[in-house]
């Protein structure tokens, strides 16, 4: 049996120098006084505070960069001779299912089916007002004259809503020069659309 092993373990910790109940330094441990369990490496750290004050400062430059200053409106399109026929095709086509609303609406009988006859006319004009203006919309190259006059139209027709919401008649004043601004509109519209 090997004895110089237990020898030497029993002898350090029997020695003077070490204060009861204390163990003595083992010969394989290198710790000083200042020395510590291993730290984990910093240079992850660092490279992370490097890529925020990186993006940082690349976003502070960002925002106070300047716009290049163009004070021209952009460019108008333009559209070809049949781009505008046909977009004029279309919105007058919109028009002309209007203007067969209103002939139905027109056609109703008078008296007792009054009410069901503003109703039906309130519809009409809601839904046609948004329809042109949608139409209009959906072809930019409509002649600028037709666009005017069809946008008026619709205006007009959601006046209308609104006045017969609120309780007007055609017979009111108010609702008056409403009717005949429609009605000029749609003689104007008419006379495009030929």
């Amino acid at each position: 049996m090997n004895t110089e092993i237990g020898n030497e373990r029993y002898h350090r910790y029997m020695s003077p120098d070490v204060p009861p109940g204390a163990f003595p330094p083992d010969q394989g441990q290198h710790w000083g006084p200042h020395q510590s369990a291993r730290r984990p490496p910093r240079w992850p750290a660092l490279t992370a505070l490097a890529v925020a004050l990186t993006a940082l400062a690349v976003s502070l430059a960002g925002w106070f960069r300047s716009e290049p200053h163009n004070n021209q409106p952009p460019p108008k399109p333009t559209y070809t001779q049949q781009q505008i026929s046909d977009a004029k095709a279309k919105v007058c086509a919109a028009f002309a299912k209007l203007d067969r609303a209103v002939g139905v609406l027109n056609a109703l009988p008078n008296g007792s089916e009054e009410l069901v006859a503003a109703i039906n006319t309130r519809q009409v004009f809601d839904v046609f007002s948004r329809y042109l203006l949608a139409t209009l919309s959906e072809e930019p190259a409509t002649p600028a004259d037709l666009a005017t006059a069809v946008r008026e139209q619709a205006t007009s027709l959601e006046e209308a809503v609104i006045d017969y919401e609120v309780g007007l008649t055609k017979s009111d004043q108010e609702m008056r020069a409403v009717v005949d601004t429609n009605s000029a509109t749609a003689d104007t519209i008419r006379r495009l659309c030929k």
